[in-house]
């Protein structure tokens, strides 16, 4: 099985990018298959459209994100990238998020309570953020790792982990070393039973 990278960051140098080659680095390393799904790369289309508003009884999908889900679910582990702007995640992200892990795909309701459907994954969160990690861990509780970790992907029954990247202004040899000790962790939790 392949691992499945989710990449969400503007094609720009910087810290996402740095770890984005990190792993791929560490997974050829591993010899670990993986493809990246490159949101901005691609384009993505992140706005929910009418038709597809699951809640309101609309179920349409789009063939694009019929194909990201089927890679979801031939990957028993995923990887997320991306950094944190104004304390969550990019737009771009976020409407991925909001078209791919549909009802009846990520998760489903019996006696109105949720059930994950993505059972035996799991995800490792890479994100990266300005502000200092004591900063970002103290005052800001980690909510826009915990956002994804915690609230998306264990609600859909994949378990997972973030690595928070912060001092993320200026990318030099201790943040790159920096880097490379975070994916190395990150990756041993992702392939460790």
């Amino acid at each position: 099985m392949k691992t499945l990278i989710i990449y969400a960051h503007p094609n720009t140098t910087g810290h996402c990018p740095a770890i984005l080659g990190e792993v791929k680095n560490k997974l050829k390393e591993k010899k670990q298959d993986y493809e990246v799904i490159d949101l901005y790369k691609i384009k993505y289309d992140p706005v929910l459209h009418e038709d597809e508003h699951y809640s309101s009884g609309n179920k349409n999908i789009t063939q694009q994100n019929k194909e990201f889900q089927n890679k979801i679910k031939k990957s028993n582990k995923l990887i997320f990238i991306y950094p944190v702007w104004w304390n969550s995640s990019p737009a771009i992200l976020k409407g991925f998020i909001d078209r791919v892990f549909t009802s009846g795909f990520g998760f489903f309701y019996k006696n109105r309570m949720p059930h994950g459907l993505l059972n035996g994954k799991k995800a490792v969160v890479f994100v990266t953020s300005g502000a200092p990690r004591l900063f970002f861990r103290l005052f800001e509780k980690d909510i826009a790792a915990k956002q994804m970790t915690e609230y998306t992907l264990k609600f859909c029954g994949i378990n997972s982990r973030y690595w928070v990247i912060g001092n993320a202004m200026q990318l030099n040899e201790k943040q790159k070393r920096k880097i490379a000790k975070k994916v190395g962790k990150g990756l041993n939790y992702l392939f460790n039973k």
